[in-house]
């Protein structure tokens, strides 16, 4: 958030958000009295936040209401909500504006070394999603999140890897209450048939043994407003009007959970595991798609995925599987 620049700043949104957090109205009088600050001042910090994009209600005669629990990152409460066998598995940085977090976690390996970490930011400055889309990233309202993992056996062993992240994320939504949430193979994850997150997985060290993974996720959780840098229908948990967790912190502390358990059996035996709860959560299987890959198109009927974590397209020619990359997966306009 180019506006938020100071300490002072970011220290009083921090506590004013926290105010706020049980979804009321409150006047701009009783939140200056109670932050010790003139009520100009309330509006004025409210109104910055309120340009990027914030969801802040204001109603005359009562004041001002956010949707509960829409704080600041917060990363001693991120870890007080972690098991204790995951407490101190990471190195973590928290940054108000970044470019990306994948980008700062590839920073922080080249000038430390190999290690495990997790990247957070409130905002990216120049965020991507697969083959260089840009990927909205407003102030303070979504997820901008990199773990770095290592992984031996080299790229052979990443295999299904992104398709693991998805369902990981896909099944702590569901956990925290959100109902709808389907994986679109081989990065997204939709809700209500619209896109609410992607993930992108990339390589650090040698690719042919031990090697460190940056997987990244980007999640739309308080965003709201049409946005002319997406190019697809997007949603978010706040628009989704499930009213359930919106606690960035909580959520990432629950997405992290089931992340570490379900890499763990990854390592072990790959993505053939995880085939069947997939399959469960793919919104697009058994319906007309077109592969894109480049100038090659092909058209045929998604059957699901292999225990590679390839796609199976069904297409007169016969099964043909299709490894993830930089390809493009589309529903068939006739379908």
């Amino acid at each position: 958030m180019r506006a938020v620049k100071s300490r002072w700043l970011i220290n009083m949104l921090n506590d004013l958000l926290a105010l706020m957090a049980d979804g009321r109205f409150h006047s701009g009088e009783r939140l200056g009295a109670q932050m010790g600050v003139s009520r100009a001042a309330i509006w004025k910090v409210l109104s910055r936040l309120e340009k990027q994009g914030f969801p802040i209600q204001r109603v005359r005669g009562k004041g001002y209401r956010i949707p509960p629990n829409a704080v600041l990152l917060d990363l001693p409460k991120i870890r007080a909500s972690l098991p204790e066998s995951l407490k101190d598995v990471w190195e973590w940085h928290v940054s108000q504006q970044i470019d990306s977090t994948n980008a700062q976690a590839q920073r922080l390996l080249q000038l430390d070394g190999p290690k495990r970490l997790i990247c957070l930011s409130e905002q990216q400055l120049a965020g991507r999603g697969r083959r260089g889309r840009v990927w909205a990233s407003p102030f303070a309202q979504n997820i901008y999140l990199s773990v770095v993992e290592p992984f031996e056996g080299g790229a052979q062993a990443l295999e299904g890897l992104s398709l693991v992240v998805g369902l990981a994320l896909v099944e702590a939504l569901e956990e925290a209450g959100y109902r709808g949430c389907n994986l679109k193979w081989p990065n997204d994850v939709l809700l209500e048939g619209k896109k609410l997150a992607g993930i992108l997985v990339e390589l650090s060290g040698d690719f042919t043994a031990e090697c460190l993974v940056v997987i990244g996720v980007g999640v739309n959780v308080l965003m709201r407003n049409e946005s002319s840098e997406l190019d697809q229908p997007w949603t978010s948990l706040l628009m989704s009007g499930q009213k359930q967790e919106l606690d960035r912190n909580r959520l990432i502390a629950g997405f992290l959970s089931h992340l570490a358990e379900s890499l763990r059996l990854f390592k072990r035996e790959g993505f053939a595991p995880f085939v069947t709860r997939w399959e469960h959560r793919d919104a697009w299987r058994n319906r007309a798609v077109r592969v894109i890959a480049g100038d090659l198109v092909q058209e045929g009927v998604s059957r699901g995925v292999t225990a590679r974590g390839a796609l199976r397209l069904v297409s007169t020619q016969g099964e043909t599987h299709i490894n993830g990359g930089e390809v493009s997966l589309r529903l068939n306009d006739a379908s």
